[in-house]
């Protein structure tokens, strides 16, 4: 039997068709229809959901590098993007993995083994460029934080605070809440708040670097 279409992918691939051409709404339109689902796959992978936050981060930003590489083979068009943004997805979690869990080589392998099965779009996710790859020099660096500072300035002070501890101090969003004294789910509201504004007022290049440039 042929499997149904999913209704929420309709348009999936015209809006990555407009992201490669350029439009930056056609980033945020890609991103709103996959995000929570590529974040709910990546829990099943890695239990740290903060850990899962900058691996998606870093997952969209491997796209975004790699975005002219997409290419349609077969089948439903949609579902191809979603495909090619999981695969991404996944090998930026087995980096993860790799590198914070080596301990845990078991669940390492669990999903390694499944490497031999990779169809041609996971292959071609495996070569979406790492952020050495970017070859940042340190005008071009010191530039875009200094956007992503003034970005920044721009947000509420509740929500400014939130991120200056998350992103530019490295705390965790429960010692977030400790700090500030307040539950973790309002923490975690204000953070999401705050990071859909700045994915507003940014460029998709320079939001997803917001993740490297202050680890």
């Amino acid at each position: 039997m042929k499997r149904a279409k999913d209704p929420k992918l309709h348009g999936l691939y015209r809006s990555m068709e407009r992201y490669i051409d350029g439009d930056a709404r056609a980033y945020s339109e890609v991103y709103g229809v996959l995000s929570g689902r590529l974040r709910g796959f990546l829990l099943r992978m890695v239990s740290d959901r903060d850990a899962v936050e900058d691996i998606l981060q870093v997952a969209f930003l491997k796209a975004h590098l790699a975005r002219e590489r997409f290419k349609l083979q077969t089948g439903d068009p949609d579902s191809a993007v979603q495909a090619w943004y999981f695969a991404i997805a996944r090998n930026a979690a087995m980096d993860h993995l790799r590198k914070h869990y080596r301990k845990q080589r078991r669940e390492v392998k669990r999903f390694a083994a499944e490497d031999d099965d990779q169809d041609p779009m996971a292959r071609l996710a495996d070569q979406s460029p790492t952020i050495e790859e970017l070859g940042l020099d340190r005008e071009r660096e010191r530039e875009i934080i200094d956007r992503v500072q003034a970005a920044i300035a721009r947000l509420p002070a509740g929500q400014r605070e939130v991120v200056e501890l998350h992103k530019l101090r490295g705390m965790s969003m429960a010692d977030i809440a400790e700090r500030l004294e307040i539950r973790e789910g309002a923490v975690r509201v204000r953070a999401h708040r705050a990071y859909k504004a700045l994915a507003k007022w940014l460029s998709p290049s320079v939001f997803a670097l917001l993740w490297w440039l202050s680890r």
